[in-house]
């Protein structure tokens, strides 16, 4: 299998208020639900932090990885994470999106061979979705993206040997529609909603 899969955590969950990886989800936490999730697809799970010891006392078999540029959001943590990784990539997933398949991860990892990114083709309003597997070819690119103040992802996906696969393919992979896989917890009315879906389909099952 051999694959790398790094949960982006950090960040300032400015509109959240507090830190979205340690919100309570199910018996859990995010991080926790979203590790459990995913962990058995993938040999190795690294967590984005903003300070190394953030998540320690969860006890997850994770290592963590500080954001060297806090100031450069996701794009800095990517890069951050792409510089201590062991192997040549990884699957890059942010905490904030319970809802996404596993399945999804895989198809992409496997279709990451000889490209610096493996991503979707995303409509304009999806992004700033942190979902694809980043390769270290990508870490020159990043630094330059983020040093000259042009680390945008359509920047660097033109700098980059980049395969966006179209999304329509998602769901011949899951049962969780499109629009699902990616809903985001950025804030409390996000949260609540993610919550109590999970709730309702925990109950109808």
């Amino acid at each position: 299998m051999n694959r790398t899969l790094v949960i982006l955590c950090g960040g300032d969950s400015s509109r959240m208020g507090t830190t979205k990886a340690l919100l309570p989800f199910e018996d859990k936490t995010m991080v926790e639900y979203i590790y459990d999730k995913f962990s058995p697809y993938f040999d190795k799970v690294y967590l984005s932090v903003n300070e190394r010891g953030d998540f320690t006392n969860l006890g997850l078999d994770a290592q963590e990885i500080p954001d060297i540029s806090r100031n450069a959001g996701p794009i800095g943590a990517i890069l951050s994470c792409l510089t201590m990784i062991k192997g040549d990539r990884a699957f890059f997933m942010s905490v904030d999106t319970p809802f996404m398949d596993p399945r999804v991860a895989v198809y992409l990892y496997d279709k990451s061979y000889n490209y610096d990114i493996t991503s979707f083709k995303f409509e304009e309003g999806f992004l700033d979705t942190i979902c694809g597997v980043y390769n270290k070819r990508c870490i020159g690119p990043l630094f330059k993206s983020i040093f000259f103040k042009r680390a945008t992802r359509r920047e660097i996906q033109e700098k980059c040997y980049t395969n966006l696969i179209d999304t329509n393919v998602i769901e011949k992979l899951s049962t969780v529609s499109f629009e699902q896989q990616f809903f985001k917890v950025n804030d409390r009315e996000s949260y609540y909603y993610a919550v109590f879906s999970i709730l309702k389909h925990n109950f109808v099952c």
